[in-house]
């Protein structure tokens, strides 16, 4: 075979298959809005721990932070301006207002931390804390977006977080 022709073959298949998956990629379906807000991009500036205040009734969602908070759940309020660290790095942020009763508490405890209420989820990059200055009873936060709930809804909060989970900046970071 001459080089003229094993070019020529090689140049079609190229073609062919990036063709191909132009096509089969326009014939997609879109992918569905995720669930939540959108949020106002604030940056992703580091600065150190304690210089910026937070305490709005929703758990700010990007800007201004300092280091990450180990995955976790958290019986004590948390400072923002750690989880914002958490979110930069795609994790999901459960927060709840003190007042919310205590077996939903255990409910979302259980549901983000091991061992895990539910055998199909096991989620490795949430943090669930107390925060009195929420204005909803729960609030879900990931990097420039939230969704506000007035109760435990596992469904929800499972479906928020796989479709907020990683859509960050620093998305695949630990």
């Amino acid at each position: 075979m001459s080089n003229k022709v094993f070019v020529t073959i090689i140049a079609v298949l190229v073609i062919g298959t990036f063709g191909y998956a132009v096509v089969k990629n326009k014939d997609a379906p879109p992918e569905s809005p995720r669930p939540g807000i959108e949020q106002a991009d604030k940056g992703q500036k580091h600065v150190a721990d304690g210089t910026v205040p937070y305490g709005e009734a929703e758990p700010p969602t990007s800007g201004d932070h300092s280091s990450p908070l180990p995955w976790q759940a958290f019986d004590q309020e948390v400072p923002d301006m750690n989880v914002i660290h958490n979110l930069e790095h795609g994790g999901i942020y459960v927060s709840y207002r003190p007042d919310l009763p205590a077996d939903q508490v255990a409910k979302i405890t259980a549901l983000f931390s091991k061992p895990f209420s539910n055998e199909k989820f096991s989620p490795s990059k949430a943090v669930v804390a107390p925060r009195a200055a929420n204005g909803s009873l729960i609030i879900m936060s990931s990097w420039n977006r939230n969704m506000k709930l007035d109760f435990f809804d596992e469904e929800k909060m499972m479906e928020y977080y796989l479709r907020n989970v990683g859509k960050a900046p620093e998305g695949t970071a630990s």
